[in-house]
């Protein structure tokens, strides 16, 4: 069975004895990046790197990217070393693998998992495999659950629903802008990101597009540290349960920066240099797109830096009717609201030909995403305003198969997708959209396709 990082569970102890015992901790082997707060994104037959922290003497034998419905076997190259990944905690890890993906995987979100000599290493969801780059996609934005804060029993409910929906709209990226979990435990963080089978949700790790966190000013370990100071300790805790507090990537011409504005007095200089650098060796390309937790908090140095071209923010839980807000000058700040105090997503669509970036559906990108917002606490009243639903089980039992869309929001969505699952060995045609592409999974065949849906109707997609 695969596993994820093994995590030290300590008692509650002083902030001394806290201190103390993380310089003497020695972690088991984990994947520093693509992982939790971050996913890989990499065209078919291109490669990504793999930060693995291993053990005195671990070696790896095997690359595999596991999928809902195929495995694929990676090549791979290896160096070893010692990196810093993290400038504030000082954390380091020492295999960098380079991994080759083959040109015939289909695209697909992966776990990655490492066959090494002392067992198997995961990082789950780590990498998202693209045919293309698309001319233009979405990006939708969430923020502030504060899962598992008291009074939040229902964010868990609230993510799932956005999940489903997102996988409809079909972004190629989500930006999860902080404030995400209290007290973390291995329990909780498995609920997030993988879901609760009991309460039948769906965690961030179901989100088919490549999803990626910010640190909050919730995150750290409150119960054991002030909420000014400890920024050491603060960083390790952030590596521990969630990997990078800050990175940077590419897709196409567009770039992507991420930094921690989120804990009190921190000031992420570093980061914003290093973010500078990775400018330089990588070119500004033609569109920029900064997100941290806070709106203008170190916002002006950073934008100074990389000439943002939009930004995103969450920590204000209510104002996002104030969309956009100014940044030196520039209407480019976009708050979304709560997850936890509001039934909101928002969701922007970038021109990767121009570089420009719009919101969609309003002019703040605001989403209402359930026709009754007000049962919010009540998630078996929930009434998405998006849902696909299959006339038939979806499971390759049938050779035919009916997929009805009901859109009640009141823009379009371009490409959404509906995934068929069907027999092998047969040849499909369908009625209405385009098919996205078409593979053998391990005992089934898979048809993706993306068809246009008006606002406020019912759309219909045969397969036979």
């Amino acid at each position: 069975m695969f596993f994820e990082n093994e995590i030290l569970k300590m008692k509650k102890l002083s902030v001394l004895s806290f201190c103390l015992l993380l310089s003497l901790v020695t972690w088991c082997a984990n994947i520093v990046y693509p992982w939790r707060a971050t996913t890989a994104i990499v065209k078919s037959g291109d490669s990504f790197e793999v930060w693995l922290n291993a053990d005195q003497e671990q070696t790896i034998n095997s690359v595999q990217l596991i999928g809902p419905y195929s495995t694929v076997d990676a090549s791979f190259k290896i160096k070893k070393g010692s990196w810093v990944y993290d400038v504030t905690s000082e954390n380091t890890y020492n295999i960098n693998i380079t991994v080759k993906v083959p040109a015939n995987c289909p695209a697909d979100r992966y776990d990655i998992v490492l066959n090494t000599s002392s067992g198997l290493v995961s990082s789950p969801s780590g990498v998202k495999v693209i045919k293309n780059y698309k001319s233009s996609y979405y990006i939708l934005h969430f923020s502030d659950a504060h899962a598992f804060q008291k009074g939040s029993e229902t964010v868990l409910n609230r993510i799932s629903t956005i999940v489903d929906i997102a996988n409809i709209i079909n972004p190629e990226l989500v930006f999860n802008t902080g404030d995400n979990l209290y007290r973390p435990a291995e329990d909780r963080m498995n609920q997030l990101f993988t879901g609760n089978a009991k309460q039948s949700t769906k965690g961030l790790n179901s989100l088919s597009a490549a999803t990626f966190t910010v640190a909050g000013n919730h995150d750290f370990d409150f119960d054991k540290l002030d909420e000014k100071g400890f920024y050491k300790e603060k960083s390790d805790w952030w590596n521990t349960w969630w990997g990078l507090q800050t990175y940077n990537f590419k897709y196409n011409k567009a770039r992507f920066m991420v930094i921690n504005n989120g804990w009190d007095g921190f000031k992420p200089t570093q980061q914003i240099a290093a973010t500078e650098a990775w400018l330089k060796k990588e070119g500004k390309g033609n569109f920029r797109l900064g997100t941290a937790h806070i709106r203008n908090k170190e916002m002006p140095a950073f934008d100074s830096i990389a000439q943002l071209d939009f930004a995103l923010f969450g920590h204000n839980h209510h104002i996002a009717s104030q969309n956009p807000a100014l940044l030196n000058n520039k209407p480019i700040q976009y708050i979304v609201n709560s997850i936890r105090d509001n039934m909101e997503f928002n969701l922007y669509k970038v021109d990767g030909k121009t570089g420009t970036c719009v919101p969609v559906g309003s002019k703040t990108g605001q989403v209402v995403y359930i026709e009754n917002p007000t049962d919010q606490k009540t998630p078996a009243l929930y009434k998405p305003k998006l849902s696909l639903s299959y006339l038939n089980v979806n499971d390759g039992s049938s050779v035919s198969n009916t997929a009805i869309f009901v859109n009640k929001l009141d823009f379009a969505i371009e490409d959404a997708k509906v995934r068929f699952v069907m027999p092998k060995a047969k040849k499909y045609t369908v009625s209405k959209g385009e098919i996205e592409q078409e593979f053998d999974g391990e005992n089934v065949h898979i048809v993706d396709v993306l068809v246009d849906l008006d606002p406020n109707t019912q759309t219909v997609v045969n397969i036979k």
